[in-house]
């Protein structure tokens, strides 16, 4: 006989990416794009926080984490240049706006470093 089927619902589970603590979290100056968190804060050689001018003069303050949220890799890395010995660099751009915020390190360990003044805390931003 042709009865009718009931169908059971289709559960799924969708990853949430957290919001986390404002405090913690690192934003793109530009957009606000979440781009880094507190909790992923690399020590290089004992330190997180470095002031390098690249070979036009230019000074560039970063912070170095061990990963990043809203970001991607721009361009073939190089050594050419690098501020961390051992380490071929690659830019580093806000995943929505595309700014450029820093570079990702690859070598003996992996890291991003991101630009003081292009990154702001969610804290201040948000309020």
């Amino acid at each position: 006989m042709g009865g009718v089927v009931i169908a059971e619902p289709e559960m799924r589970t969708h990853p949430r990416t957290s919001r986390g603590d404002g405090a913690s979290e690192w934003l793109c100056a530009w957009c606000l794009n979440r781009v880094a968190s507190e909790k992923d804060r690399f020590a290089y050689e004992g330190e997180s926080e470095f002031a390098f001018k690249n070979p036009n003069g230019v000074l560039f303050c970063i912070i170095t984490f061990a990963q990043t949220i809203g970001c991607r890799e721009a361009g073939v890395p190089t050594l050419e240049y690098s501020w961390f010995a051992g380490h071929a660099w690659s830019y580093c751009e806000c995943s929505q706006c595309r700014a450029h915020l820093g570079w990702f390190y690859t070598g003996p360990i992996d890291f991003v470093g991101l630009i003081r003044d292009r990154i702001v805390r969610a804290s201040l931003a948000l309020n």
